[in-house]
């Protein structure tokens, strides 16, 4: 390889990379195609990875992200929060 090949290369996987820190809900949903189970609670999809992490996932579809925790309770207490705050911002 010469020196504009390596370049063009080192490039391309930089994007890449950066590409990849920045998913978002959207981005990691269809990724994940070992979810054959999960709930809605408050108009967020919530599904616990058994596989590999063990932790609870919440996706928002207003903000297209995911929120993560180990433990169900306090996942769905991190949406209660941000829930009411929205509703607080719409009701004001």
């Amino acid at each position: 390889m010469n020196n504009l090949e390596t370049l063009l290369t080192l490039i391309g996987l930089n994007l890449v990379i950066q590409e990849t820190e920045y998913f978002t809900g959207d981005d990691w949903l269809p990724l994940c195609n070992d979810i054959d189970s999960g709930e809605i609670y408050r108009n967020w999809f919530i599904w616990q990875d058994t596989e590999v992490t063990q932790e609870w996932e919440a996706y928002d579809h207003v903000t297209n992200q995911r929120i993560i925790d180990s433990n169900l309770t306090r996942l769905t207490a991190k949406i209660d929060i941000i829930e009411n705050q929205r509703n607080l911002q719409i009701n004001n």
